[in-house]
């Protein structure tokens, strides 16, 4: 534990960036990152599952500190029952992109905490002038347990600054559960984190488990968040759950497609179809459709929207980035429903996803470097202002301080 001199940093502190997140829960204990509104979680999700918003896959909170160790205060819930193999709660803390640590959490809901070493050299009187700024640290947030963050400690003496928002193309992508991460070794190491790292993209995932099937508040979300790529992965939950037929799975991402439009007319913008899904492919769902079907589907719904003038919308064939060839890397056994990418399947997912994207220009225009030596103003009350928070309103609610949509 640190000595009585340590720095310590509220959940809540102006310091601290939630990169990823739409907003933050707030109490005066805690801070809790969700991928959409929460006080408007129940339109979003109206049958249940908006706790799958709350898992932080693809959040970041990320600083800039030259602190040797840090210590982290926090909360974390189990997992929901999945069928298949468990999930482990892990945090990952990276030092300038490089993973310095993957921390088991415990996950019985209460006050819990780590401590993190080796993040830099020790500061103090002594040390040589520093070149450059303090590196940027991050904790990845756990992809598929409730998180709330407590509060950081770090050593005495040491650096703290803002990571700025920087120049990174921001990418909004929307899918599953194979989206969300099951089955990887970390958060970090989920393929839409690794398509994130590897390209250098400010990722905010929209990802739910089984709550990917072109919900109308989602394509509003993604309409009003600021992006320079927008993909989706869609079909499983589609087939799952049984929310399309065939004719009006295309209606619906049709519709889908031009509701993000609206606030992206030119943006590029990726859909995927649905994984291999050995078991699935030739057994009609709910609705009645079969997963090689919905696939159809979506790619006619992408076809007749580009022959109505969106050039810049582009169809990604499920298979062409993990197909037959990878049921191996599947995350269950064989003789079960086998649906997502293992440990070893998601850098492949990753690598395949990013190269047919590129392939088909999918890619981001480059974006306006920041003015050198700026960093973002802060609002009354220290938190950071939009710029640095995307917030469309502050509102305070019972037993909790202000909630903000994340700007990053």
């Amino acid at each position: 534990m640190s000595g009585p001199a340590a720095r310590s940093l509220a959940h809540d502190d102006p310091l601290l960036r939630y990169r990823g997140a739409v907003s933050l829960e707030r109490t005066p204990r805690w801070t809790a990152p969700w991928r959409l509104p929460y006080e408007e979680a129940a339109l979003h999700l109206p049958e249940g599952g908006a706790g799958r918003a709350a898992m932080p896959s693809g959040v970041r909170v990320t600083l800039r500190t030259d602190s040797p160790w840090l210590h982290c205060r926090y909360q974390a819930d189990p997992a929901p029952r999945l069928a298949g193999p468990p999930e482990r709660a892990r945090l990952d803390v990276l030092r300038d992109g490089q993973r310095v640590a993957s921390v088991a959490l415990e996950t019985h809901g209460g006050d819990a905490e780590f401590r993190v070493s080796g993040l830099a050299t020790e500061p103090g009187p002594t040390r040589g002038a520093p070149v450059g700024p303090p590196p940027v640290v991050e904790l990845w947030l756990p992809y598929y347990h409730r998180f709330r963050l407590c509060g950081l400690t770090l050593a005495a003496g040491a650096t703290v600054t803002a990571d700025p928002p920087g120049d990174r193309p921001r990418w909004v992508h929307y899918g599953s559960s194979i989206s969300l991460g099951r089955g990887a070794h970390s958060p970090s190491r989920t393929w839409p984190a690794l398509v994130a790292r590897r390209a250098g993209w400010d990722l905010t995932s929209l990802a739910l488990g089984a709550g990917c099937y072109l919900q109308p508040m989602t394509a509003r979300l993604m309409r009003d968040l600021p992006a320079e790529l927008l993909t989706v992965c869609v079909g499983i939950n589609v087939h799952t759950i049984g929310t399309h037929s065939g004719a009006s799975l295309t209606a619906a991402l049709i519709g889908f497609v031009r509701t993000v439009r609206d606030g992206h007319p030119d943006t590029p913008f990726g859909v995927m179809s649905t994984i291999v899904a050995p078991e699935r492919e030739e057994m009609a769902g709910p609705s009645g459709l079969t997963v090689r079907e919905s696939r159809e589907r979506v790619r006619q719904a992408v076809r007749m929207l580009r022959e109505h003038g969106d050039r810049r919308l582009h169809y990604l064939h499920g298979p062409r980035v993990f197909g037959p060839s990878c049921v191996p890397l599947l995350l269950e056994p064989e003789g079960t429903d086998r649906l997502h990418p293992s440990p070893a399947g998601h850098p492949v997912f990753a690598g395949r996803f990013l190269t047919l994207l590129r392939r088909t220009s999918c890619v981001p225009e480059p974006t306006r470097p920041p003015v050198p030596g700026t960093v973002p103003a802060a609002s009354a009350g220290g938190a950071p202002a939009v710029g640095a928070e995307r917030v469309p309103h502050t509102r305070k609610t019972r037993n909790t301080r202000k909630t903000r949509k994340v700007e990053t």
